[in-house]
């Protein structure tokens, strides 16, 4: 699930200008995708990692740690 609120509040931006302004979406397609009752398109999601300044990962609430963890255990599946 997409942590985008979350990031915006930390950010401090409102969605208002989140998605007018920053990422050109509406703001109550926004409002969607922090329900997520809607979900950005790949494009839409980079757009809106590069206005909070952070990654895709982090709106997508994976943290590094569970991320090497899938990598390792994606190699180990290659292996076999």
């Amino acid at each position: 699930m997409l942590d985008v609120r979350q990031v915006r509040q930390r950010v401090g931006i409102s969605q208002k200008d989140l998605a007018k302004k920053k990422v050109g979406i509406t703001q109550a397609f926004l409002s969607e995708v922090e329900t997520g009752t809607k979900s950005p398109s790949l494009l839409t999601a980079a757009k809106l990692a590069r206005a909070l300044g952070c990654t895709i990962d982090e709106l997508l609430g994976e943290k590094e740690d569970e991320r090497m963890k899938l990598s390792k255990n994606n190699a180990v599946e290659l292996l076999v």
